[in-house]
């Protein structure tokens, strides 16, 4: 499945080998999040966006803080002070930013969700403070995964299922379909092959976009849109309200 990125492979190498090793030891679990190679991929959101971030969320989240800061508290991040919230990494101000993009859109109670490219699985704890879900499907590569598994594993979460290989063996359609930013990373083979099999099969999706990679072949977010137009209605906007920002993709089904 590494083949799926558009991502050099000076950068996704040592990315994955961190992941990997994070999984393995403890001694770089520790400390996984501050590691160059992987903020090179990850965990590089600045102070500045954090505060875009914070300052966008529309949700009551205060009384949810401290919960929401055990995403901190794993994996050494690096944090900054912001007014109101505290010592927290501008990553998990990401995550809040996205949970509340969907509360706001779709509500907050999903029997499945389904994340392409779940990282670390930090969206997902988050969001598991503000919204109820059933099952919790993510679609990384192994290493990742490998990652992912073992820090959610420190969270009481409800069912979390874990896919690198044989997606076709998927046969469900889910509540939620989330992407933050790596469905638009994918070569365009495999963004459509993720089109059929789980987009237009999800009640909802939500996905952060960029252009970033079109000289890659990789689908822009208005040819996405056009396409996802058949089954579902969708919204887009600029994250920030800025024209060359990443795009925030909405969608439900017809």
């Amino acid at each position: 499945m590494s083949d799926t990125w558009t991502l050099q492979d000076e950068a996704v190498d040592p990315y994955l080998q961190v992941c990997r090793l994070a999984a393995q030891s403890s001694e770089y679990f520790n400390t996984f999040k501050s590691h160059p190679a992987y903020r090179h991929v990850l965990e590089h959101v600045s102070e500045d966006e954090g505060q875009k971030y914070l300052d966008e969320i529309q949700i009551d989240y205060m009384d949810k803080l401290d919960e929401v800061k055990q995403n901190d508290s794993l994996g050494g991040p690096v944090t900054y002070d912001y007014d109101k919230v505290g010592n927290i990494s501008a990553t998990t101000l990401r995550y809040i930013k996205n949970t509340s993009d969907i509360i706001t859109k779709f509500g907050n109670s999903f029997d499945s969700i389904v994340e392409i490219g779940g990282g670390y699985g930090g969206l997902c704890k988050v969001l598991s403070s503000f919204i109820k879900f059933e099952q919790y499907l993510l679609l990384d590569l192994e290493e990742c995964n490998l990652l992912s598994r073992k820090y959610l594993s420190n969270f009481d979460l409800p069912t979390m299922s874990y896919r690198s290989e044989e997606i076709d063996e998927i046969d469900e359609n889910f509540d939620l379909l989330i992407s933050n930013y790596a469905f638009s990373e994918c070569h365009k083979d495999v963004q459509l092959d993720y089109i059929e099999r789980f987009v237009k099969k999800s009640n909802n999706f939500y996905m952060m976009h960029n252009n970033f990679h079109l000289e890659l072949g990789t689908i822009p977010h208005e040819q996405f849109v056009e396409i996802m137009s058949d089954t579902h209605d969708v919204e887009w906007s600029n994250e920030h309200g800025i024209h060359d920002a990443p795009k925030i993709i909405y969608g439900t089904i017809k």
